[in-house]
């Protein structure tokens, strides 16, 4: 089990760099990723798809910086965008075309226009009326466009409902009924190159029964599909591993889904013949990363002892929009007397918060705290709310730190707008 983040006598390293020492120089709030950890991911999920037809994509919604794209990318791996703007850093970071697939239910003409200018591996259809926009766009433009039909298989993911998106509650996929006639259709098309099928049933699952149901599932499409003498050269099976974000970095034992969960859900399709696609952000990036914020100020009221530190909703707002849970612990443990708190931000709002109600030792002003599980979802969704500058990124590799984004100033923010 790889652990970049640990604790050595009593202060919190990534990889061998002390964390704490970095801090006192550092401006704080910034995130902190282990680039050690981030290749011990990768290589899991390539031991998974090992002798399979297998893609590997990385999702970039999760984390788009380009020097955690170029690590991926250099490993093998294809890129999962769902914004033009993705597909373009995606490019850019050296992803090749054909391992770039493309999904998302609002797909703009501009951005179809560019997926087929760029003749990327697929781009995943999710409506009737997406079908037809593409098909005229690659009738305008000439060019051919390999597609693939994003089916809403109705399985309960068993997560946050805000993260569930396989379900016919949810606006994500077409049910299988059109999409098996949209397939005909596009099979008869001059420039639509019809290649399989897309589901995803959600994100941050921890277990494989959801898997192993889709991939059921999935076994039924592809018979109904070859039963209408069709051809099915792909299956994206989408995304969703899970990470431990109950890890506070002491744990003996730390659950590793994609580790465990992934090659059981490869492995029950591999005899069906065609190109095995995978789309996973958080399980590559979620652990390799961290927050690190300073505790601005103690605060107690007749029923409630706050924390408040530096970091806000605007640099991670999971804790806030899903109610997540992230570890948090001090960067040096010490013997002191544990309290129950609140770990709020300064933002202006009550939802702004990283933690509630959680047991930590007393904390005192400057001292600094790590957020876990924040290489996913937590820069990417960052905002600019109260005018508040993007922070710092950097990436740790042995005992070498590196700037992988230096942040945003006032005036950044500023020179944006005409005054």
């Amino acid at each position: 089990m790889m652990r970049a983040f640990h604790f050595k006598s009593g202060v919190l390293h990534c990889e061998e760099v002390n964390v704490h020492e970095f801090s006192q120089k550092a401006p704080t709030p910034y995130y902190l990723y282990s680039q050690a950890q981030i290749s011990d991911n990768i290589q899991a999920v390539l031991k998974a798809g090992e002798g399979l037809n297998f893609l590997p994509c990385y999702a970039l919604k999760a984390n788009y910086n380009p020097a955690i794209l170029k690590l991926v990318q250099k490993a093998g791996f294809g890129a999962d965008v769902v914004s033009g703007g993705e597909l373009l850093f995606a490019l850019k970071a050296g992803f090749a075309p054909e391992k770039i697939v493309f999904a998302g239910v609002g797909k703009t003409e501009t951005e179809i226009e560019l997926a087929v200018n760029t003749g990327i591996h697929s781009l995943n259809i999710e409506s009737v009326e997406e079908f037809h926009l593409v098909k005229q766009i690659t009738a305008r433009l000439n060019i051919p466009l390999r597609i693939a039909f994003r089916i809403n298989p109705d399985i309960e993911a068993h997560t946050h409902d805000y993260i569930t998106t396989g379900k016919h509650l949810n606006k994500f996929g077409i049910p299988l009924s059109e999409a098996l006639e949209l397939y005909e259709e596009a099979s008869k098309e001059t420039l639509l190159k019809p290649m399989g099928v897309h589901i995803h049933i959600g994100s941050q699952i921890l277990q494989d029964a959801p898997f192993l149901e889709a991939a059921r599932y999935l076994r039924r499409v592809v018979e109904h599909i070859r039963a209408k003498g069709l051809e099915i050269q792909t299956l994206d099976l989408g995304g969703g591993i899970g990470i431990d974000y109950e890890d506070d970095f002491r744990k003996s034992a730390v659950k590793e889904p994609v580790k465990t969960v992934l090659p059981k859900y490869l492995h029950a399709l591999k005899d069906l013949k065609v190109k095995l696609v995978v789309e996973l952000g958080r399980s590559i990036v979620g652990n390799a990363g961290i927050l690190v914020s300073r505790v601005l100020y103690r605060k107690q009221t007749p029923l409630k002892h706050f924390v408040i530190v530096d970091a806000a909703m605007n640099n991670l707002i999971r804790p806030s929009l899903y109610r997540a849970y992230h570890s948090i612990v001090p960067l040096v443990l010490t013997e002191r007397k544990k309290q129950t708190v609140d770990v709020v931000g300064p933002v202006c709002e009550s939802g702004d918060f990283l933690a509630k109600d959680r047991e930590l030792p007393e904390m005192n002003r400057g001292e600094f705290i790590a957020v876990g599980g924040a290489g996913a979802y937590g820069q990417a969704l960052a905002s600019n709310y109260n005018l508040r500058p993007l922070v710092r990124e950097y990436l740790v590799s042995g005992n070498n730190v590196k700037t992988i984004f230096k942040g945003q100033t006032i005036e950044d923010i500023a020179n944006q707008f005409e005054w």
